[in-house]
């Protein structure tokens, strides 16, 4: 990928560099006045952050009213990503979703989201007081997710006419690239813009063999977790803008609002120098790990009792999804991995998650499929359990209430064996992946009720569910 010489810079980290040689006496926050003040005994770890731990001083410019290196930054990294106007965030992708949300909706205005959203997405569906039309596109027939269908989403803009916008995630935590481009077209159609929780898709568009990034195909805000899937520090991500279907002012306004006052530095210098990365080398280095995973795929295929999923439609090849079936729970599969020292993204019922970077190496995928060849002699002695299965849902469905009425009405401890036919006050969410299996004021069914208690069985947490004495409660509306 061609990149301009501006692209060699990053002149956030650069000031960070040169004020640290120019200051002298520090009178201004934070605390440990750039390490001198610290628990001795962390302090050789956190010792070289610590001295870029700044705040607003010098030239070090302000990330809610840029005008100098932090605007210069933001503006490299739109050019990179494609965008018209990138803004730095500090709290993470779901900062991003907040504040594209609340610049869209105003309380009781409909907006279209996507029931596999992020959790944040509905947070900030209840923050604007929108009413939500939720989006699904269900699984096949083998339980694996399916990407949305263009068609249905032109239904439903057809039916609400009055939508402010549309909110979808891909890739999905599991790895499946939703056809960004179709929908994009759709919702432009209907003169609504497409906002894309583009969270696990910072990478895409980087090498051949990568699907397109969301800014690529055409849409209107990608929120990305740079620290997921590139190489910045863990809650620094990027919101990219195109075109004139989503006020920037606005988006800048909620961003005051729902983001520190006090910003990291060294979140946001490491934003920098990624960008910096993936200009110079981002294309090299993911030709080559997809070379690897290439190669990693085919010496697992042998396997005999464990297999990849792979979601249909377009999916990232950065994600692996191993599962043993025959009633083996990706908490099992998991647990066995870390007993070996091998951490893994993600484990449900039916599989375990994979995430692989820039950052993992050959040496890591050589271990890894020696620990999987050893895990596939033991799949056949772990004990088997009662396979879950996930509730049907509807193409799509509107929101009986508004988010704001909802938080208005009374609510109660239920426990969960005695709630079919209540509404649910909270979110229910298996954590990870985060995506809400019950949204406020949905009517609880017995095949979701039996489906939360097979995963707490299993051995995964559900948010939303509380654990007082033996019995789980929830909170639901009367």
């Amino acid at each position: 990928m061609k990149h301009s010489p501006e692209q060699e810079k990053a002149p956030l980290f650069d000031a960070l560099l040169a004020h640290r040689q120019r200051s002298c006496a520090n009178f201004h926050v934070p605390g440990h006045k750039q390490g001198s003040a610290f628990d001795e005994k962390s302090k050789v770890w956190f010792s070289p952050l610590l001295e870029l731990d700044l705040t607003e001083v010098g030239e070090l410019d302000d990330l809610h009213d840029a005008t100098g290196v932090i605007q210069e930054a933001e503006q490299l990294a739109a050019e990179l990503f494609r965008a018209d106007r990138t803004f730095f965030l500090v709290g993470g992708t779901t900062a991003g979703n907040l504040a594209s949300v609340l610049a869209l909706c105003r309380p009781g205005e409909t907006l279209i989201v996507g029931r596999n959203c992020h959790q944040s997405v509905f947070h900030a569906c209840m923050l604007a007081g929108a009413l939500p039309v939720y989006l699904s596109a269900g699984v096949d027939d083998d339980g694996q997710e399916r990407p949305f269908d263009p068609e249905v989403l032109e239904q439903v803009l057809r039916l609400h006419p009055d939508a402010k916008g549309v909110v979808l995630t891909s890739p999905t935590y599991r790895g499946l690239v939703q056809p960004v481009a179709e929908l994009a077209k759709v919702c432009h159609r209907y003169g609504v813009p497409l906002v894309v929780d583009e969270a696990h898709g910072a990478h895409l568009g980087f090498a051949p063999g990568l699907p397109p990034s969301a800014m690529d195909s055409g849409v209107d805000v990608s929120i990305q977790s740079t620290h997921k899937m590139l190489s910045s520090m863990t809650m620094s991500s990027m919101m990219h803008l195109k075109g004139s279907r989503i006020d920037a002012g606005e988006v800048a306004h909620w961003l005051k609002v729902v983001q520190s006052s006090s910003p990291s530095y060294p979140l946001m210098a490491s934003l920098d120098v990624t960008r910096r990365m993936m200009a110079t080398m981002g294309e090299e280095a993911l030709v080559e790990l997809l070379s690897r995973l290439q190669d990693f795929r085919g010496n697992i295929k042998a396997l005999r009792h464990l297999s990849e999923r792979r979601p249909p439609g377009l999916r990232d090849p950065l994600k692996l999804s191993l599962t043993a079936g025959q009633g083996v729970t990706g908490y099992q599969l998991s647990e066995w991995l870390a007993s070996q020292g091998v951490y893994t993204e993600m484990a449900d019922h039916e599989a375990v998650l994979f995430v692989f970077t820039m950052g993992t190496t050959a040496t890591d995928l050589v271990r890894l499929t020696e620990a999987l060849r050893r895990l596939d002699q033991v799949v056949p002695l772990l004990p088997k359990t009662k396979p879950a299965q996930p509730p049907s849902l509807p193409q799509w469905r509107k929101a009986d209430l508004s988010w704001e009425q909802l938080r208005r009405r009374p609510k109660r401890k239920v426990p969960l064996h005695q709630a079919v036919g209540m509404i649910a006050a909270e979110m229910i969410v298996p954590y990870p992946p985060g995506v809400p299996l019950v949204l406020p004021g949905e009517r609880l069914t017995e095949a979701g009720i039996d489906y939360i208690t097979d995963v707490i069985h299993a051995g995964g947490r559900v948010r939303g569910i509380r654990h007082e004495g033996e019995v789980p409660t929830l909170t639901a509306i009367e």
